[in-house]
């Protein structure tokens, strides 16, 4: 019997501040998806928030919300899984 590794992802979410406009949402989705270990990635822009899966791993979200101040907004954890 093969047993393989499989990672269960994790989910979180993220309060986003300032980040308001349509353009914004895309970017911030569109560069996050190629961040390592995100495996989905949703803004919300009704709710000001970001929704995630990853791999789990903290630092993953620690860089997003990295990526998200690079871009001129604040990014703060909210809950994890």
């Amino acid at each position: 019997m093969k047993i393989t590794n499989t990672v269960v992802p994790k989910r979180a979410i993220l309060d986003l501040v300032g980040a308001n406009c349509t353009s914004c949402s895309i970017a911030i989705e569109h560069l996050g998806r190629k961040m390592d270990g995100v495996e989905e990635i949703v803004v919300d822009r009704a709710t000001s928030t970001i929704q995630l899966e990853y791999n789990g791993n903290r630092e993953v979200l620690q860089k997003l919300c990295d990526f998200v101040a690079r871009l001129g907004y604040e990014a703060r954890i909210r809950s994890t899984d």
